[in-house]
């Protein structure tokens, strides 16, 4: 309650200094319009004066204003066209409605003015009750008064606390988060490092059984061609050697086929394979074609 009285009454005076500014923008524009007048009538004066013609005229063409008679010196007298005369003449015309039209706004601007006076002399005397008021419950509930800015920016604002602490949780939380992530990446990280020395591993023993198979089929045909040369128990020799490395090639063959399927399944589990150079075996020898 304490504190409506005390916003009623910062209303209160800022509906009072509104007022007084525009009491005295009204003021201001008052004074700027007589000025103006004035300064426009001077103005006009000086340049009616100002003006010096020289011309011909013929005893028809003057009529005198005075008497209606032609004086007998004309040094004295100001010559003016018909026209021009009834221009001045419709001037004046125009100035005095023109100086009605400002008694009119001066007269609007007076009331307004006087109804301003007593629109602020009623948001005094409102603001002083209110001020009474606020007195009084500040007597009643603390004994003395109390300056309501000092107690506002003393009290707690719980909004902006709980703001914080919801903050604070939040951070912590995506903290946490954030470790158990990284944790999972280092840990995926690893997995990803060790498959893929076992790929590579793989990769350089199926280039091994490759170039040996190659070997082992040259020697197999260095033999069955040296088996159209020889006769006799040799023939059985040659032929149980032919044996031994067909056996030995598929024994290779179910291996390295063993070890493509282990790397495809390697890579499908995300490890990545670097191929080694395949080794070819070297040229037989002249003493192997005998």
């Amino acid at each position: 309650m304490l504190a409506e009285y005390q916003k009623g009454a910062d209303q209160l005076k800022k509906d009072l200094d509104g007022l007084t500014k525009k009491e005295k923008i009204i003021d201001t524009a008052l004074r700027q319009t007589e000025q103006e007048i004035q300064q426009f009538q001077t103005f006009k004066q000086q340049k009616l004066n100002e003006i010096r013609v020289v011309i011909t005229l013929k005893m028809h063409q003057i009529k005198c204003l005075v008497e209606d008679k032609l004086p007998p010196d004309l040094s004295n007298t100001i010559v003016f066209t018909n026209s021009g005369l009834k221009r001045l003449r419709s001037r004046i015309d125009e100035l005095k409605d023109e100086k009605e039209e400002l008694r009119k706004n001066q007269k609007l601007l007076r009331k307004e003015h006087s109804n301003l006076l007593k629109s602020k002399k009623q948001k005094e005397e409102r603001l002083r009750e209110l001020e009474a008021r606020s007195r009084d419950v500040q007597m009643l509930k603390f004994g003395q008064e109390v300056d309501l800015d000092v107690l506002e920016k003393m009290g707690v604002n719980k909004t902006a606390e709980e703001l914080r602490e919801q903050l604070k949780q939040l951070e912590k939380k995506n903290s946490k988060e954030l470790r158990a992530w990284q944790k999972q990446i280092d840990q995926a990280a690893g997995e990803l490092a060790g498959v893929t020395k076992q790929n590579t591993e793989k990769l350089e023993r199926v280039a091994d059984l490759t170039a040996a198979q190659h070997r082992l089929e040259k020697e197999l045909n260095s033999t069955q061609s040296r088996m159209v040369a020889e006769v006799g128990p040799s023939k059985e020799k040659v032929k149980a050697e032919r044996e031994q490395l067909v056996s030995l090639v598929k024994l290779q063959a179910r291996e390295m086929e063993a070890l493509k399927a282990e790397i495809n399944m390697l890579r499908r589990k995300g490890g990545h394979v670097y191929t080694p150079v395949v080794r070819r075996a070297p040229p037989p020898s002249s003493g192997e074609q005998k």
